[in-house]
């Protein structure tokens, strides 16, 4: 692995991301221009490897230059994943994952273990209760292949038009979907631009955000 882009795609299969396109849309990056980033094509600036490495849990001196560990290693706690922003359950979220906040991502503890590579979502909104409050967590880690293969998930969504939302996927017509709520209306005929089916979720009070200090070296 002689150059960065090379590192690049090792660090994501660490992360448990089969391909990059699984990777970008858990982070909501750009596809072609993580692709182009991770085939060669553009050349990795410190700023954008820095935002790779906390993603991927590596460092970016590691993925410019090679020094250092590929993994960093933690000790206690175990049930860690990244929590990357809010979804809406009721409210609307419209905000994009490239906007890293300057801390990076957060990271939170869980009461148990999840699938490698699975991403946590904070729910703001009451549209989903009594399944769902607001401040509780739902962790999600399959993304959609095809539009389609969403249909009948519960999942968070994101659409063409940059909101984000928790509900349950129906499709209605060719790239066209219903988002429905446990109570309240159904989001009508609107038009996916990804999705992550829900593994779990926890309740709010019950996980807990992580120190800097016990986060994954970086």
């Amino acid at each position: 692995m002689d150059e960065p882009h090379d590192r690049l795609a090792a660090a994501r299969r660490n992360a448990g991301f089969e391909n990059a396109t699984d990777a970008a849309r858990a982070f909501g990056w750009n596809e072609n221009t993580y692709r182009s980033h991770e085939n060669g094509e553009r050349g990795l600036r410190l700023q954008i490897a820095e935002r790779y490495a906390k993603a991927f849990g590596t460092s970016a001196a590691w993925l410019l230059t090679g020094e250092g560990e590929a993994e960093a290693v933690r000790e206690e706690p175990k049930n860690v994943v990244r929590l990357v922003g809010r979804i809406g359950a009721g409210a609307v979220i419209d905000a994009d994952f490239e906007q890293e906040p300057a801390e990076g991502f957060a990271e939170i503890e869980i009461p148990y273990p999840v699938p490698k590579g699975a991403v946590a979502f904070e729910i703001v909104g009451d549209s989903m209760w009594p399944r769902y409050d607001p401040g509780d967590i739902v962790i999600c880690w399959k993304v959609a292949q095809t539009r389609s293969e969403a249909d009948g998930w519960e999942a968070a969504v994101r659409l063409t038009d940059g909101r984000r939302y928790l509900k349950t996927i129906r499709r209605v017509a060719k790239d066209r979907f219903d988002l429905v709520s446990h109570n309240a209306s159904p989001i009508l005929n609107v038009q996916i631009e990804w999705a992550c089916k829900v593994f779990g979720n926890i309740r709010a009070g019950e996980w807990t955000l992580l120190e800097r200090s016990t986060r994954r070296a970086r």
